[in-house]
């Protein structure tokens, strides 16, 4: 059994290195494969029954996290990737499956009320060559 709190985010250090982000509460990864119908009637036999053929088209990796916001220099180095539209190097780890690490593209919404925790929702969007390592 894996635990959904080894389901982690981690942003390049810069320097062969990854610093962990502190998503307090809830995480997911979303891998969306796109299906494109490439159906083709039997020319032999036009008139025959068809059957749907598909293929791959656009993959998109997305994860999102939500929970308190954890004020270290990590989370405030994700916060600033997404106020200055900063591109960079992401890991997300899967427990029992692997990571997949790229480029990526970090949206962050910031809430709260008069009396609770700060809230962070961080959306997070690979983009370009994504690399699997499965883990063994």
């Amino acid at each position: 059994m894996a635990l959904g709190r080894l389901l982690t985010l981690s942003r390049s250090d810069n320097a062969d290195g990854f610093d962990l982000a502190c998503v307090t509460e809830q995480r997911s990864v979303s891998i969306n494969n796109e299906q494109i119908d490439i159906t083709k009637p039997d020319c032999a036999n036009p008139g025959s029954k068809l059957v749907r053929t598909l293929s791959y088209g656009v993959q998109s990796i997305d994860f999102s996290g939500a929970g308190a916001f954890v004020d270290n220099a990590t989370m405030k180095a994700i916060a600033a990737d997404a106020i200055n539209q900063v591109k960079r190097v992401y890991q997300i780890r899967i427990p029992g499956v692997g990571t997949v690490e790229g480029d990526a593209l970090v949206n962050i919404t910031f809430s709260g009320d008069k009396t609770n925790e700060l809230q962070a929702d961080i959306s997070l969007a690979m983009s370009g060559v994504i690399v699997f390592v499965p883990e063994v």
